[in-house]
């Protein structure tokens, strides 16, 4: 039984060997392992070697005892001064890993959280906006248009849509290139928003089409809007290659009725205004197709 006593100080010191030992192998094969499981390792490596040195002390001492080990071991560890020396690893180790959780694990942590946050936010952003433009890209207006359609079937308040085209756009990246229509796009959708109140919605929801969500907006006074639109998108003072170029849009409008069945539907009424006799389209100088 004594012996068994003595034996069991090594085989907790193997055990923890073992231990220590899978953990060093695992930051060998894995030298990027970050976050939360780099700070649980470091915690098991150092609690791991406190675990080495008592047991490794203790070991010797009742070893000491039961003959396994010479007698002197024990006189030499017996000393009340020496003794004190487990428990010093154990306060070295307890201060190293409050250490750990104060000035590195903690800090870095809410660093973490803060990149993650701004990156799930980017993601979002990205998701919503159309690049060339910075307007809300088509999904992202169906979405805010679908939330404005349940307003309106809940409390019946006017919702009013433009669809806007611009005019021979196929004819000015033909003639003066991509780059030219993309600037072009931007000096559209830079009207779009600059007109836009802060309850209206306004997206590139087509390659060189808009579309403008009006709340609380009849169709006429969505005709109001639209006039206005189509008048300074008119005098745009835009030049391509050292010529200029008049841009024209075309704009369809249609306002919300209980007979529509969906926020698809008012969409399509405006897209058929904006292609039929009644839109807002006016030939102006410009590029013809």
């Amino acid at each position: 039984m004594n012996l068994i006593a003595a034996l069991i100080y090594w085989v907790i010191v193997l055990l923890w060997l073992t231990v220590l030992g899978t953990v060093l192998a695992f930051y060998i094969r894995n030298p990027r392992v970050f976050g939360t499981t780099r700070f649980l390792l470091a915690v098991v490596a150092i609690d791991t070697a406190r675990n080495i040195v008592e047991n490794v002390y203790f070991g010797l001492y009742f070893g000491g005892q039961y003959g396994i080990f010479p007698d002197a071991i024990v006189g030499v560890l017996g000393n009340p001064y020496l003794l004190i020396l487990p428990k010093l690893a154990n306060l070295a180790a307890g201060c190293v890993v409050l250490g750990l959780l104060l000035m590195r694990w903690l800090p870095s942590a809410v660093r973490e959280h803060g990149v993650s946050r701004q990156n799930t936010d980017d993601l979002t952003t990205l998701a919503a906006i159309d690049m060339l433009t910075g307007l809300y890209n088509r999904r992202q207006f169906e979405s805010i248009a679908n939330a404005e359609w349940a307003r309106f079937q809940r409390y019946f308040r006017p919702l009013s849509v433009l669809i806007i085209d611009v005019d021979h756009f196929k004819a000015v990246n033909d003639r003066y290139g991509h780059p030219a229509g993309d600037q072009v796009l931007k000096s559209i959708a830079a009207v779009c928003d600059a007109i836009r109140r802060e309850s209206d919605t306004v997206a590139r929801v087509g390659g060189e089409e808009f579309a403008l969500l009006l709340p609380e907006t009849t169709e006429a006074a969505a005709c109001i809007v639209a006039e206005r639109l189509r008048k300074q998108v008119r005098d745009l003072s835009h030049t391509i290659g050292g010529e200029p170029v008049g841009l024209t849009i075309s704009i369809g409008i249609a306002g919300a009725t209980l007979g529509m069945s969906s926020i698809a539907r008012l969409m399509k009424c405006a897209d058929d205004a904006r292609a039929g006799p009644g839109n807002l389209h006016r030939t102006l100088s410009g590029v013809s197709a």
